[in-house]
């Protein structure tokens, strides 16, 4: 909807204020602004699996169990669950990045090249520390350090 929304404002040249002679398509994008569509239906249909696994036990890929604790290590021990979990955590993360710096880029905190910079860098750390801490529990149950 919002894509619509920005082609319709601008005429379907939105695009146009991205410009720059450094990108070989002459638009500057990164790789999170990219993927936005893609990753928000990766990130919604994870987050419908997710509900459906730890709470309401509908599916039950580790073996069903009424303690929500028993269903995550359960869960996160088979390597094809722990790796979509990774793969949504992943394309969150890039949401999240590109969503950082567009909101406080609205907000006018990017008029110059080193406030880009900081911004840019504190959406990379928004970014790592919420994806980091989301990927401990999985990532330990699957090495078997918690059991």
């Amino acid at each position: 909807m919002l894509w619509h929304r920005a082609r319709s404002a601008t005429g379907g040249k939105g695009g146009w204020r991205y410009q720059t002679t450094r990108n070989r398509r002459g638009v500057q994008r990164s790789y999170a602004s990219f993927t936005m569509r893609w990753g928000g239906i990766v990130i919604l249909l994870f987050t419908i699996y997710h509900l459906l696994h730890m709470t309401a036990n509908s599916i039950a890929p580790g073996g069903a169990s009424g303690s929500p604790y028993e269903r995550m290590t359960n869960g996160f021990s088979i390597w094809w669950v722990t790796l979509s979990y990774v793969i949504a955590l992943v394309a969150l993360g890039f949401h999240l990045r590109h969503g950082v710096w567009s909101a406080f880029a609205s907000l006018g905190a990017n008029t110059s090249i080193l406030r880009r910079r900081r911004l840019n860098q504190l959406a990379y750390v928004v970014m790592a520390v919420i994806i980091g801490g989301f990927l401990i529990p999985p990532l330990w149950i699957q090495m078997g350090w918690v059991r």
